[in-house]
Order: structure tokens, then sequence, then C-alpha cells
């Protein structure tokens, strides 16, 4: 297995972990909530919390996913470790920028936070893109062999 799928398994446990230790924050704050004021179940702050722990969760096995499948994908080193960037761009976007846009608070314009998040998300997406189009090009190559 090359040193590159091993970085996404290492990157994928390591952002699992983070999540898992900000999830007990997050779980606190929702106890809290529940026991002194229901309203801040539906706070943008909340959802988004919720949203930032979900995400970064999901991040995670993606990118165990991405490293257990690099070696079947055919593109070249370079297009995989610009695959790793992208991902790992989306767990910027979705787990630590989603916690700072949550206590930034909803707006209605554009702003350097938002276009940030949506720069880390649209990398991440090429980057499962480009993934997946290099699987399923390797599995119909197979097929016409």
């Amino acid at each position: 297995m090359s040193r590159l799928s091993i970085l996404n398994m290492a990157l994928g446990f390591f952002v699992l972990f983070f999540a898992a230790c900000a999830g007990a924050f997050v779980s606190f704050d929702m106890t809290q909530a529940f026991l002194h004021d229901l309203k801040q179940l539906d706070t943008w702050e909340m959802t988004l919390l919720q949203s930032s722990h979900g995400h970064s969760n999901l991040f995670g096995l993606l990118h165990i996913a991405l490293g257990l499948t690099l070696p079947y994908s055919p593109l070249t080193l370079r297009w995989k470790e610009l695959q790793t960037a992208g991902l790992f761009g989306g767990v910027l976007a979705m787990g630590p920028g989603m916690i700072m846009r949550a206590f930034a608070g909803p707006s209605d314009s554009f702003d350097a936070l938002g276009l940030t998040i949506g720069v880390g998300l649209s990398m991440a997406l090429v980057s499962l893109g480009t993934h997946s189009a290099a699987l399923f090009y390797k599995l119909m190559r197979r097929q016409s062999v």
C-alpha cells in the first residue's frame, strides 16, 4: 500500500478522533438545552455545530475510503495527491469552517468565511468526482478486455 493511501487513512482516523472529542461538547450543550431552555436546540449555532460534527465524521470516513481505494485508481500520483488535498479542503470547510460559521451567525450577503467554505467543499466534490470517475474507468476498461 502506498504512503499516500496510508496518509489518507491516518488523516481519516485523526479527523474521526477530533470529531469524537468535539461531539462531547455538542452533547453537553444539547443536554443543557434540554434541561434548561428547549429553544436553544433550534438555534443557528446549535444546528451548525451538529452539522459540523456529522460532516467531520463523514469526511473522516471518506478519507479512509479514499486511502483504501487509491490503489485501484489508474490516475497518476500527482492526481491522487490533488484528490487528497481536495478532500482535506472539505474537512477544513465542513469541520472548523462550519464551527466558525456557527459562531459568526447567519448572513444574507456573501462573506469571506462563506466563500472559503464553498471553495473547500467544491475542492472535496471535485476530488470525489474525479476519484469515482477513475474507478469507473478502470472497471469499464477491465470489462472490455
